[in-house]
């Protein structure tokens, strides 16, 4: 203690503590044995609320304040919904007079296609298994821009890309370049599931096949005439062409209208899906461009840009590739979703309307349930069906007598 001016202090003895002493051995005492007392016999205080009334299930400390509370967790829209696929043939500025024997063959492979899928939905096989069945099956369709329709390179040669992405775990393979390899999809899952490695091209995904032992062709069996006619025009206009343009010859084709980017492209496939059990996945493949450079690889192999899959929700995109790859579009839906909890339809849209207009196309489904099929093309070749039996395969939207966009069914 301090000692008043003109005296000297006072000494303390043992039998005189010091009052400061004193108050902390008392609050001391109190905190170090009262509480265990009150948790033994709640009787010596019954006025007195037990830590679990303070703090709740699972403790965290004496006071409420001090608890950690649990992570906040957004109930995901469409919830509970069950089994769900997407799946697209690529989306651009498909113009409304395409001739019925470009339009008609696609849309018949796209029904066949979702069949498939969703009787493989039905009978429980894994969400994994269904993207590459669908994609097997769009591949063989020579009037898509992947596998057997690949269109050709500046050199005449094909160059194949695809990749897929499991959800649950984050497995993923890509493969690119590819020129003799029937199906690039299930490259890519062997890729995912026999090497250490996400992503092979080129020679070495070629040697990988042959090791592989999967199904192999004649490059020319990917030549298709169609593709040859496209490649001959492009040359002509001297300019990377785009998808679903009706064909033209000579002058009449750098007269035409087409988008001012010159690296548009449409026909990419993909496909997403969730099964029963909730585990997601998603797969692309493409053909690149008609007229490209060789050795140009555009977003579909890139896992999150084409291709991407977590345990929230499974995106696959087409578009223009060099786009998709800058804003790592399908990642981003996914981030959305996780991160800021959107549901999955509003990320989509976001996403979407990010991009240059004429440039994105994506199909993507929710742990839940839920699809979505988002623009901002004129069209996308795309189907969808649930368990909850909404079943779609349509190209354009136009408005109807209120206003509102609606699909056309073909």
């Amino acid at each position: 203690m301090c000692a008043r001016a003109g005296q000297r202090p006072r000494a303390t003895s043992a039998a005189e503590p010091d009052s400061r002493a004193g108050r902390w051995g008392w609050w001391w005492f109190n905190f170090r044995f009262f509480p265990p007392l009150l948790r033994r016999a709640p009787s010596v205080c019954p006025s007195r609320p037990s830590k679990a009334a303070l703090t709740g299930p699972g403790g965290g400390g004496l006071y409420p304040r001090l608890r950690r509370r649990p992570p906040r967790v957004r109930r995901q829209e469409g919830a509970d919904m069950g089994w769900a696929l997407a799946l697209h043939g690529g989306a651009g500025d498909v113009p409304r007079t395409l001739p019925p024997e470009l339009r008609e063959p696609r849309l018949a492979t796209l029904r066949r296609s979702l069949d498939l899928g969703a009787a493989a939905l039905r009978e429980g096989r894994p969400a994994l298994d269904v993207v590459e069945l669908v994609v097997r099956e769009l591949e063989d369709c020579p009037h898509f821009n992947a596998g057997r329709g690949s269109v050709l390179a500046a050199d005449g040669t094909v160059e194949m890309d695809a990749a897929v992405m499991e959800g649950a775990t984050l497995r993923c393979g890509a493969v690119s370049g590819l020129s003799t390899v029937a199906n690039p999809v299930s490259l890519a899952r062997l890729v995912m599931e026999r090497t250490p490695h996400v992503y092979l091209a080129f020679a070495g995904a070629e040697a990988f096949a042959r090791d592989q032992g999967v199904e192999t062709k004649d490059p020319s069996h990917f030549i298709t005439e169609h593709n040859i006619e496209r490649l001959r025009q492009a040359k002509e206009a001297n300019r990377v062409q785009v998808d679903y343009t009706q064909p033209m010859n000579g002058q009449a084709t750098q007269q035409a209208q087409t988008p001012a980017d010159d690296n548009s492209q449409t026909g990419t496939v993909g496909c997403v899906a969730v099964d029963a059990a909730g585990n997601l996945a998603a797969a692309t493949s493409t053909g690149g461009l008609v007229n490209k450079m060789p050795g140009r690889i555009g977003d579909t192999p890139l896992v999150g840009a084409g291709t991407y899959a977590n345990a929230l929700c499974a995106v696959s995109a087409t578009g223009v590739g060099e786009e998709i790859i800058r804003r790592t579009a399908a990642r981003d839906v996914a981030a959305l979703v996780e991160h800021r909890g959107l549901p999955l339809r509003d990320a989509a849209a976001r996403v979407v309307a990010g991009a240059p207009r004429g440039s994105v196309g994506l199909v993507a489904v929710s742990r839940g349930g839920e699809v979505c099929m988002a623009r901002n093309t004129t069209a996308m070749f795309r189907a969808c069906a649930t368990e909850a039996g909404h079943d779609e395969v349509c190209i354009w939207t136009e408005p109807d007598a209120d206003g509102k966009s609606v699909s056309i069914a073909l």
